[in-house]
């Protein structure tokens, strides 16, 4: 049975985003060293931190198994963010991250949000191609200093 459900527990989704990323990580040379902040590397307190402020998470649970996640978070105005979308590896190209997203689509149209945003790498251009086929569009790079890479961000009007 598959249903999606909020999620609290800062170590389920940390585990989560640390195994889903690593890949990422791994694809592009990126190291707790040269970029401690990337989800690879997340701990449970940060998590934990950005639960107590208002993010909220949900999670594709799977045969009684939490195998992806995403969440959202206010930004301003009518605005909010679409953050740690993450599924475990070996459950990709099963449509788990499209559902999270529509899920969590949702929920911000449902509190009245219009407009959603998502920052992703910029040089990941299949996961670039994926948002703009659920209608992201490009907006802007920015330039992260304390990283190794830019950031694309991408929006999409509810």
């Amino acid at each position: 049975m598959e249903k999606i459900i909020e999620i609290k527990d800062s170590k389920i989704i940390t585990d989560i985003l640390n195994k889903a990323f690593l890949t990422v990580a791994q694809q592009y040379n990126f190291t707790m060293e040269n970029a401690p902040t990337f989800p690879a590397f997340i701990n449970s307190d940060r998590i934990e931190n950005s639960l107590d402020k208002g993010l909220k998470m949900y999670g594709y649970n799977m045969n009684d198994q939490i195998i992806g996640c995403a969440g959202f978070s206010y930004y301003k105005e009518d605005i909010y963010f679409i953050e740690r979308l993450a599924t475990l590896p070996e459950y990709r190209h099963l449509g788990v991250g499209k559902k999270l997203m529509e899920y969590v689509e949702n929920k911000i149209r449902d509190i009245g949000g219009k407009i959603v945003e998502i920052h992703i790498v910029d040089k990941n251009i299949v996961l670039k191609e994926w948002y703009k086929k659920l209608k992201y569009v490009e907006i802007r790079i920015d330039e992260i200093k304390t990283l190794p890479f830019n950031s694309c961000v991408m929006n999409k009007r509810l």
